[in-house]
């Protein structure tokens, strides 16, 4: 997953042979009739943040429990001090806890990214020691991993694909292994205002965002493994109340990117797609105000996740298959009016879909249709 700049105020208002049988891949008509997840017991003022998924039996949630607000000298002022972190595992139908060795104070979980049952990275902040805090899963235990010098801010990315890790100015790729704590340079970052990114490979990454943090000039920037290049896009009338949230990229010539523009009423969900030539604005099913995560599917189909205007209580779900983006209905939320859904995974193997968000009343809720 990845965690760039969004706009939080208006995101605050509104997952071989001769083995066992593997099940096919549900399809699509089969997903949204989600279920709430029991969670286990979290101290009050907690969060969930990601959500990602390996098997059925290995998938992931983050966050932080027990937030302390210490006000300010003005009212609505004042320093939030996150509790304790938060990484649980599904697994045989409850959720399993593991030590994250090197994180042993404040602090939260930001991101996981479960490449494999048991290869598993995650990605947050030490509090303490005012620094980021990048872990790798040895099957029992979270194993703190050594960041390049001089890091005060990063995100990770991990996938089938590699390990990257985004600073502020650089990114890097993991070439360590079980006795190596080794970061490879890829190449440093242009400089804008960043909404969200995305890497495919050494040779295909993505920033979106806007020249500079107040303007409304988007700009895409591309890295080919030589140079960086602006990619024309085409905004068509967004301007300062829209931001990117998320993005994917399937090939140098097809990428998706989802966002919110807040500056309509009501607010509007939008899609951008680039085909090789430039980013423009793609059409987006009715009933939705916001779109806050893509994902790759199965077979090549895609999935977004955003907020219902119609049916505030039912996760918004976008679905992406032969060329064509539908709406996927979704169960509501019981006894709740209101979602604001924010991660989502695809369980490898079955199709079924894990989704965390928060709701009207009682923090943070885990729905899964599998």
């Amino acid at each position: 997953m990845n965690l760039w700049r969004v706009p939080l105020a208006a995101a605050a208002a509104v997952v071989m042979a001769a083995g066992p049988t593997v099940p096919a891949p549900a399809s699509a008509a089969t997903r949204g009739d989600f279920k709430r997840v029991s969670l286990p017991f979290f101290w009050p003022s907690n969060s969930l943040r990601d959500v990602d998924a390996a098997s059925p039996d290995s998938v992931w949630i983050t966050g932080s429990q027990g937030e302390i607000t210490l006000p300010g000298p003005i009212p609505g002022t004042g320093t939030s001090i996150p509790g304790n972190p938060v990484v649980r595992r599904w697994q045989n139908g409850d959720w399993v806890e593991y030590d994250l060795l090197g994180l042993p104070g404040h602090g939260g979980i930001n991101d996981v990214d479960a490449v494999g049952p048991e290869d598993v990275w995650i990605n947050g902040t030490d509090y303490d020691a005012k620094k980021p805090y990048v872990a790798h899963f040895s099957g029992s235990a979270f194993n703190q991993v050594a960041l390049p010098p001089g890091i005060t801010a990063a995100t990770l990315q991990a996938d089938a694909s590699g390990v990257w890790l985004s600073t502020l100015t650089d990114v890097y790729r993991w070439t360590g292994d079980i006795w190596t704590d080794k970061w490879t340079h890829v190449t440093a970052f242009p400089e804008i205002s960043l909404d969200t990114g995305y890497i495919r490979a050494d040779d295909d990454i993505w920033r979106l965002g806007t020249t500079s943090e107040w303007s409304t000039t988007f700009v895409a920037q591309h890295w080919d493994g030589q140079s960086w290049k602006n990619a024309p896009i085409h905004a068509d009338g967004l301007g300062v109340g829209f931001g990117f949230t998320d993005m994917v990229a399937l090939s140098p010539t097809d990428a998706w990117a989802v966002g919110t523009d807040y500056g309509t009423s009501p607010a509007s969900a939008v899609l951008m797609h680039w085909d090789g030539t430039a980013w423009t604005k793609a059409a987006v099913p009715a009933g939705l105000n916001a779109l806050t995560r893509i994902i790759k599917g199965v077979d090549g189909d895609l999935w977004a996740l955003g907020h219902n205007l119609d049916e505030p209580a039912k996760p918004g779900l976008l679905h992406y298959s032969g060329g064509t983006w539908s709406r996927v209905p979704t169960t509501a939320v019981p006894n709740r009016t209101n979602i604001y859904a924010t991660a989502l995974a695809v369980v490898p193997g079955t199709g079924a879909l894990w989704t965390l968000g928060t709701v009207n009343i009682g923090g943070p809720v885990v729905l899964t249709d599998g």
